[in-house]
């Protein structure tokens, strides 16, 4: 069914393979953003901080799944298996992927656009400063 690795792994080279069906994330910012830029679908599981709340956001976005922790602050590995069971081979999986491809779409799509205003922005701050001189 696919490959669960424990140590540090090439996380861009994972998340661009085409047999990648979902990623589990501590929902680190960097993290989030990477896995919408090749759409593909996270299993939330946030640790501290902000990634509780990355990991609410990304869920209502309805491009993640969280893994619910019980009243002791546990994951529990049945949960685990449902839950990647769920993202990989069942319809969720396909919600989330279908989500996640139109966002990722979108994002992509604007990026030329904001980055003509940002050049256009420099430009423009130059010449001004060149006019006080």
């Amino acid at each position: 069914m696919g490959i669960v690795l424990d140590k540090f792994a090439p996380q861009l080279r994972i998340l661009n393979h085409t047999s990648t069906g979902g990623f589990i994330s501590h929902c680190g910012w960097n993290s989030v953003m990477e896995s919408i830029d090749f759409g593909v679908p996270i299993i939330a599981m946030p640790m501290h901080l902000y990634q509780p709340m990355n990991a609410r956001l990304i869920v209502e976005l309805g491009v993640a799944v969280e893994i619910v922790r019980d009243d002791d602050g546990k994951i529990h590995k049945g949960e685990i298996a449902e839950i990647i069971k769920g993202v990989i081979a069942e319809k969720t999986g396909e919600n989330l992927r279908g989500k996640m491809r139109d966002i990722s779409k979108n994002l992509k799509s604007t990026r030329g656009e904001e980055m003509d205003v940002v050049a256009k922005e420099i430009i423009n701050f130059f010449k001004n400063s060149a006019k006080l001189k």
